[in-house]
């Protein structure tokens, strides 16, 4: 075998991050960048920073994005780029974090802080979950009925069983893999804002220069797009399946060599900052074109499904089918996104065995987490609850619940003896703390505006 031959085909590791591999000897030792390689090693090497953003645009955060456009017009366009940094620092330390420890960010917080501290950042983030749980299905529902007339309240129970059986019963591999295929259906919503035809000149000027106002719309407006963009459940979710890629993947642990940790922190970042990059352009674009279309023409909405509808006299029937189809496919990502964030934080709460990669017989308690948090999301929509204000109330919760999550975060990625030599670099440190402080000030501007305004 020449020094130029590659070592025999073997099976490859069951971790999606797979990329090109650079070559020392005849030893594959380093992981270098998709950036440079093929296409297809760049969508390889993207896992669960992907799908975590792409779960930030779930049908509820769609709504926020579409009544901040028609409201607002172009106005909130910076915020996409203003919130990208935090997002990235957020989700990379939350990464790191269960890559390293290859422990729910649950525990970590336990033997940081203490059960009691667990205890009350778990009990909160449910609430918030499931509400937001029983909106998504509901928006699903919403786009199926708008493009079938099937009434919604039959799509909901069987949307939610299906997803069910989906996670419970396939492979973590195949579930990841096609929740990371679902991903792309969101790309509708770019086409979407094209198609809105906008002002492109007041688009530059609002995407560049921060734009704020003391009215109570523009606040509100605000506040909300910032809460549904950075969400405690997502800190919960990419950390856990940092865990389960590491269970899932063969030969020895990149992260415990100093020669590959390098490398497989790279990969990291390039997932988080893909994810987090999505997903800010995805609600870019959904602010863009409700302000171009609905902002335009002084049409007020409160939801997504509305939105879709308003949007079929002023730009055509193509564009609510986009905005459907889309919604469906945000939903059919963010619920078995967010039933996975209540099930691990639980599972580490009452300390059960966890994880998509087992079967049900070893994990029995943390599948019905699984379960019960659909029903009761589904429940939900039985009961003449409101979802709009039962979002608002949610997002106060999980508003008071970020800043201090953020700071344990924080403070935990930066602790060397419990991150040795992954702790973090000044970027994340300061930008953790900056994301913290800017959600402490959201969620007390939006208990002023919601019950004092």
């Amino acid at each position: 075998m020449t020094s130029d031959t590659r070592p025999p085909r073997r099976r490859r590791p069951s971790r999606l991050r797979r990329a090109a591999y650079v070559r020392r000897g005849n030893q594959r030792l380093f992981i270098r960048s998709p950036f440079g390689g093929r296409a297809v090693h760049y969508w390889r090497a993207l896992g669960p920073g992907l799908v975590t953003g792409a779960s930030d645009n779930d049908p509820s955060g769609i709504g926020t994005y579409s009544v901040a456009g028609a409201t607002t017009g172009y106005r909130l366009l910076w915020m996409a780029v203003f919130t990208m940094p935090l997002l990235v620092a957020v989700q990379s330390m939350a990464a790191r974090i269960g890559a390293v420890k290859e422990e729910g960010l649950g525990k970590i917080i336990e033997e940081r802080f203490g059960r009691r501290v667990l205890v009350g950042a778990v009990a909160i983030l449910l609430v918030g979950n499931v509400v937001t749980i029983a909106a998504d299905l509901g928006g699903v529902a919403a786009g199926v009925h708008l493009l079938v007339p099937i009434p919604e309240k039959l799509v909901i129970p069987l949307v939610a069983i299906g997803l069910l059986a989906v996670e419970i019963f396939w492979s973590y591999q195949r579930f990841a893999s096609a929740i990371k295929w679902l991903t792309l259906v969101l790309f509708l919503y770019v086409l979407s804002g094209f198609l809105a035809k906008p002002d492109w000149s007041r688009v530059v000027t609002d995407t560049f220069i921060p734009h704020l106002s003391a009215s109570a719309t523009f606040l509100s407006s605000a506040v909300a797009v910032l809460g549904t963009t950075i969400s405690p459940y997502m800190f919960f979710w990419i950390a856990s399946q940092e865990v389960e890629e590491e269970a899932n993947q063969t030969g020895p642990d990149r992260d415990a060599a100093p020669t590959t940790a390098r490398a497989a922190e790279r990969l990291r970042r390039i997932d988080v900052v893909t994810g987090m990059g999505y997903a800010n352009l995805v609600f870019y674009f959904i602010i863009l074109a409700n302000a171009a279309t609905l902002g335009a023409k002084g049409i007020h909405i409160d939801t997504a499904e509305q939105a879709a509808m308003a949007l079929g006299p002023l730009v055509g029937r193509f564009d609510t089918v986009i905005f459907a189809i889309g919604l469906i496919g945000a939903g059919l990502i963010a619920v078995p996104v967010l039933a996975g964030a209540t099930a691990y934080p639980l599972a580490e709460l009452f300390r059960w065995e966890e994880g998509l990669d087992r079967p049900v017989r070893r994990a029995p308690g943390f599948y019905a987490a699984l379960a019960v948090a659909v029903a009761v999301g589904v429940v939900g929509n039985f009961f003449g609850v409101n979802p709009v204000k039962a979002l608002v109330y949610a997002a106060v919760l999980q508003g008071f619940l970020a800043p201090i999550l953020l700071v344990l975060l924080t403070v935990v990625a930066n602790d060397g003896s419990i991150m040795g030599p992954h702790r973090n670099g000044w970027f994340d440190t300061v930008f953790g703390f900056a994301t913290a402080g800017v959600m402490a000030a959201a969620a007390i501007t939006l208990v002023v505006v919601t019950f004092l305004g």
